[in-house]
Formats: structure tokens, C-alpha cells, sequence
């Protein structure tokens, strides 16, 4: 599993993440920012959000965000590689609810 996630910049991820997961009620306090996903008014998942770094995030600690955004780590590769669009991820989301 972890191999199939590619190797990314923690800015692509933060990217990826704030615009398309959208995070809401985001903590900027502290090392990491933290924010909370919903779907209408359900909490789907709390996540971190990754530094503006352009530093690779190594797939050991990219499952992380993956799972976090619950996908699949193909899924994944496409959220961040611009493949997959805000409104497909919600609605992903919402068919796994």
C-alpha cells in the first residue's frame, strides 16, 4: 500500500488539501494546522494539514493524510495530481457514507 503513494512536496499536499477538502474550523496554532472536513453538518474526518514546505513527503508519513482524507492511495495520487476535482472528492465521500 504504501508504495503505491508517489512522492510529493508537502506544499502539494497542503495544496491539494485546502483547496479541495476544503477543511473547515482550521486550528493554526501549533506545529501542524489542523482541520475538519464535514459533509452538511456531519464530521467526516479531522486531518493535518502539511507545511508550505517544498520538502518531499515520503510516503511513510503521506498514508497518513491519505487516510485522513479517507482514499485509497491511488486516489490519493489523483487529489494531489490535480486528476480528481473538489466537487468528485466530495462526492466520493459522500457514496462512502
Amino acid at each position: 500500500m504504501l508504495s503505491d503513494i508517489r512522492d510529493f512536496s508537502e506544499k502539494e499536499i497542503r495544496q491539494a488539501v485546502l483547496q479541495k477538502a476544503n477543511p473547515k474550523n482550521i486550528n493554526k496554532s501549533g506545529k501542524h494546522w489542523k482541520g475538519y472536513i464535514f459533509i452538511g453538518d456531519t464530521l467526516v474526518s479531522k486531518i493535518k494539514i502539511p507545511n508550505n514546505h517544498n520538502r518531499v513527503m515520503k510516503p511513510s508519513k503521506s498514508q497518513y493524510i491519505c487516510r485522513d482524507l479517507r482514499l485509497e492511495p491511488n486516489q490519493f495520487n489523483n487529489f494531489v495530481d490535480c486528476n480528481m476535482t473538489g466537487s468528485e472528492y466530495y462526492r466520493y465521500l459522500n457514496s462512502q457514507l
